[in-house]
């Protein structure tokens, strides 16, 4: 229809809908508590980036046994995820890889194929095979050009590996004093000699088909494994043959598996609509139009079990990372078999069919059986590829987990902090705020003040006992924590104002959990972890004043038993409180609290010297972030406006959060370098904190009872 008006002839014109209505998109934000630990552990599974999570998500991701007190994985760190997590605060867990761990346990799927005459049986009216009384196939006495096929599993594994992988009970190998570590080679298999021989004296051909690889590295993976299968329409699920025949591709089908253990029975992996197997075809395109369902086994079998992080839903992981396979070696096999079976007519011919012969179970998909094809099952030495038989993964193996490997790993990541695989510089991606000494080494410990040199939106809580030790003695603990605190030192808080170190806790003593099955010697630095997450970790970002823990009865020591060092001297005290350590005494005959939980600060004077001040101040680094973001790359508004807006992010950033115990005002400027380049600013956030209170003095005066005013 013209919109254009020539003249005054009468008409409508009729522009449709214009929509005023719409506004600019909602992004629901990731909700990031001020109280986001990042974690190390040993875990069953799971990726080794650092990932956000908490519950159960975290409990599905890193495998139940992972939480095990009796298992291999569970040490002094893994009391900090539970504790932590059970307040519902999120944390930021990293798992580790341990040495000598083997990469993930994989499964190849292979064929040994031997040119043979192989006899012909005779069929009843429908084509398939007539059976004796004992149920066994009739030969004819004629032998017809084909095949002996025998299917084969095992693990992709280094050729200069003789054909050994190493399982959890094998000695690890040794080459130049390193541990050895087998490379999964999915995707390098390489056709070899098989082991068959037929009455010409010639030798079968061993061709890799699939390649499986689990998701993650361990010995889990041993117990991932799948049912393959090529259905026919005979089969309790019917194969598709409408799209069989109108897509000219054979149908197979797939089933992930997991068990427990290797003398569990195993559980059905569901796909992310609860389905329990995927048909698939190895040809390149194929769709069901009836359904809009894609059938290429790269479109249709991982994608099926697999779901990215968008939109607010969570990511789910598929068992394997990778499935390949070999194309060309399968595609060679389909041509011979074709080339054998088309005369028979129980295949047809064509380059355009090759993909309907079926090599896997010996039948079209009307279950009508080859006529030049023999597949050997178990009793001949292959494998049977059916809905009820199967084949697990196998070559994972955890590595060497122990207080030493796990000490010498987290030193690693935290003296690199950034410089590994995770990038930690970058803060949208890694928003964590505090890293916690479950009781490392005292080298390791040093380690733990790196980050807050990189970082300005972190702070390590750095405990003075290493739990692989007997617990510390009183001077033991004011030695190391003077140690701690001269690391500590090293990285002060601002180099332009001339700030020392700030963001940093030495917390003293060690004890034994209260009603827990993990028995062995943990630090006080649970404590603090535990009081954290109830007062700053709820994912709102907003403060619980009820359970502030610099107030009775919050800073009383709620999980230990077995604390050393429980009283020293006042004279001790006050040397411990000068080389910033964070101590508990006797609150009564059967309780101990935290008289005061201090920073590593000089000036006692100073708001900063006060953990929860200090952890506010972290806080507004990570508000400021998030402003800056909201701000770069804005060049609609004035100068004046610009100062507003950033003004106005601080304050709605920070309204609630800290309940009443800090007063936060936002003062956006533009400095004379500013004015003169024109693209930056400055902004000062001013915190106002309470000091606090640890030194009272008392006076006890005596009146007469006359004297009293009232």
């Amino acid at each position: 229809m013209s919109l254009t008006i020539r003249n005054a002839a009468p008409r409508g014109i009729y522009k449709g809908i214009k929509d005023n209505s719409g506004r600019a998109p909602v992004i629901e934000p990731i909700l990031i508590p001020t109280h986001l630990p990042h974690l190390f552990i040993y875990s069953e599974r799971g990726e080794t980036l650092p990932q956000l999570t908490s519950g159960t998500a975290m409990v599905s991701m890193y495998g139940q046994k992972t939480f095990d007190p009796k298992g291999p994985y569970y040490n002094h760190a893994t009391p900090f995820v539970e504790t932590i997590g059970a307040e519902g605060n999120s944390m930021m867990i990293q798992r580790l890889v341990p040495p000598g761990a083997n990469p993930p346990a994989t499964l190849r799927l292979s064929v040994d194929v031997l040119p043979e005459f192989v006899p012909v049986y005779e069929r009843d009216e429908q084509g398939k095979h007539k059976l004796d009384e004992s149920g066994n196939k009739i030969p004819t006495g004629d032998l017809v050009e084909g095949f002996n096929l025998r299917w084969l599993v095992g693990p992709t594994i280094k050729p200069e590996d003789d054909g050994r992988i190493l399982e959890d009970n094998d000695p690890r190998l040794l080459e130049s004093g390193n541990e050895r570590i087998l490379d999964s080679r999915v995707g390098d298999g390489k056709s070899t000699v098989g082991q068959m021989t037929n009455s010409d004296g010639e030798q079968s051909t061993i061709y890799p088909i699939m390649d499986f690889e689990v998701q993650h590295f361990g010995s889990y993976g041993n117990n991932v494994g799948i049912r393959f299968s090529a259905p026919t329409t005979d089969s309790a699920i019917s194969a598709d043959d409408q799209t069989i025949e109108e897509q000219l591709a054979y149908l197979y089908r797939l089933q992930i598996v997991e068990r427990d253990t290797q003398t569990f029975t195993s559980k059905t992996v569901e796909t992310l609509f609860g389905e329990q197997t995927v048909d698939f075809s190895f040809k390149e395109g194929v769709f069901n139009p009836r359904v809009q369902k894609e059938l290429y086994i790269d479109d249709a079998v991982l994608p099926a079990y697999s779901q990215e992080a968008a939109a607010g839903l969570p990511e789910i992981q598929a068992p394997f990372k990778r499935i390949h396979v070999y194309k060309d070696h399968l595609e060679t096999i389909l041509s011979m078999v074709q080339a054998k079976e088309a005369p028979h007519g129980y295949v047809p011919d064509g380059e355009e069919n090759l993909h309907l012969v079926n090599v896997f179970g010996g039948t079209d998909w009307n279950n009508i059986p080859y006529e030049s094809l023999i597949i050997q099952g178990p009793s001949e030495g292959g494998v049977l590829l059916s809905s009820s038989s199967t084949h697990y993964c196998t070559g994972g193996y955890d590595g060497v987990m122990n207080f030493e490997t796990f000490d010498l790993a987290v030193r690693h990541q935290l003296t690199n902090y950034g410089d590994l695989e995770a990038k930690f510089m970058d803060m949208a991606m890694y928003p964590q705020s505090v890293l916690y000494d479950s009781g490392f080494s005292l080298e390791t410990k040093y380690a733990f003040f790196v980050p807050m040199g990189k970082r300005k939106d972190i702070y390590p809580v750095v405990s003075t006992q290493d739990v692989s030790q007997p617990q510390n003695t009183a001077s033991e603990e004011q030695s190391i924590a003077v140690a701690l605190r001269s690391k500590a030192r090293l990285y002060p808080e601002s180099e332009v104002y001339g700030t020392p170190t700030c963001r940093a806790l030495i917390v003293g003593h060690s004890g034994y959990l209260l009603n827990s099955n993990y028995k062995g010697l943990l630090p006080l630095t649970l404590e603090i972890a535990q009081k954290s997450a109830r007062y700053m970790g709820a994912g709102n970002g907003i403060w619980k004043t009820r359970e502030a823990f610099d107030m009775p009865p919050n800073n009383r020591v709620l999980k230990f038993k077995g604390v050393n060092a429980e009283w020293v001297s006042d004279n001790v005290r006050s040397i411990n409180w000068d080389t910033g350590l964070t101590w508990v005494q006797n609150y009564d005959r059967s309780s101990l609290f935290f008289p005061g939980i201090q920073t590593v600060y000089d000036d006692d004077s100073s708001v900063l010297n006060s953990a929860i001040n200090m952890i506010a101040a972290v806080e507004l680094e990570k508000v400021a972030f998030r402003t800056w973001r909201d701000l770069t790359g804005i060049s609609g508004l004035t100068p004046e406006q610009f100062m507003e807006r950033s003004d106005q992010l601080i304050e709605e950033d920070v309204r609630d959060k800290f309940g009443d115990r800090i007063i936060v005002q936002a003062e956006t400027f533009y400095s004379s370098y500013d004015e003169q380049r024109g693209y930056s600013w400055a902004c000062n956030i001013h915190m106002y904190a309470p000091n606090m209170k640890t030194v009272g003095s008392f006076t006890v005066v005596a009146h007469r009872i006359e004297d009293y005013p009232g």
